[in-house]
């Protein structure tokens, strides 16, 4: 059963990968994430209900078969508008 350093050796996985964050343990698995010490969020999800319904065709084209959840990427987003 693999522990700790997922199953690396520690000395060479602290040289391969530098602790990124001051004052974490680097374990040589990944990047040390800068909000662990964050608390965990609860999220509500409601149920999908199934209305407003694509065919096998144009779900498969589209990548739902729900149109409410049909969402294209256009390329922009975020402040930069």
């Amino acid at each position: 059963m693999r522990r700790g350093g997922c199953g690396r050796n520690p000395s060479s996985a602290s040289s391969a990968c530098p602790d990124r964050y001051p004052g974490t343990e680097n374990t040589g698995c990944a990047p040390k994430d800068p909000i662990a010490g964050m608390p965990v969020a609860m999220a509500y999800v409601p149920w999908q209900e199934w209305r407003n319904l694509y065919d096998a065709r144009q779900g498969f084209c589209c990548g739902t078969i729900f149109e409410d959840l049909n969402k294209p990427f256009q390329g922009m987003g975020g402040c930069r508008r």
